[in-house]
C-alpha cells in the first residue's frame, strides 16, 4: 500500500514540475534606444499566457521597446494603434526579436497589444 501512495503522490507532482513558468515581457521607453536612465520613463508589462486586447501603458510617449519573449515560445505580441486590436497590426514582438525597437516613426501611437500563441 505505501508504494502505491507514493506512486500517486510522484504521478500528481510530475506534471507540475514540468509546467512551463515562465511568462513574456516587453518594456517601453520614452526615449529612442531603449536607454534606462533616471531621466527615462519605462513602462513594462509582463504576463503569462494570452492577452485579448489591452491598453499599453503611457502609449503616447512611448519611442523605443524591447520584448523578452522566452527561447522556444511561439507567443507572439502584436501592437495596434487603435482599441479591439481589428485594424492592421503594427509590428509584432517574437523570440527572435532581441534587439531594441525604434517606435517612434510611427503616427499613431501603439497604444493597444494582443498576446497570442503564449500558452
Amino acid at each position: 500500500m505505501h508504494f502505491s501512495t507514493t506512486l500517486n503522490f510522484a504521478a500528481a507532482v510530475v506534471p507540475v514540475l514540468f509546467q512551463s513558468v515562465s511568462g513574456w515581457s516587453f518594456t517601453m521607453y520614452d526615449v529612442a534606444g531603449c536607454q534606462n536612465s533616471t531621466l527615462s520613463a519605462i513602462d513594462e508589462v509582463e504576463k503569462t499566457g494570452n492577452v485579448a486586447c489591452d491598453p499599453v501603458p503611457n502609449a503616447n510617449r512611448h519611442k523605443s521597446v524591447q520584448g523578452a519573449i522566452p527561447a522556444g515560445s511561439e507567443c507572439r505580441i502584436s501592437f495596434y494603434p487603435s482599441e479591439g486590436c481589428g485594424d492592421r497590426v503594427a509590428f509584432s514582438l517574437t523570440q527572435y526579436t532581441t534587439t531594441c525597437l525604434s517606435i517612434e516613426d510611427f503616427i499613431a501611437p501603439l497604444a493597444y497589444y494582443k498576446a497570442t500563441d503564449c500558452e
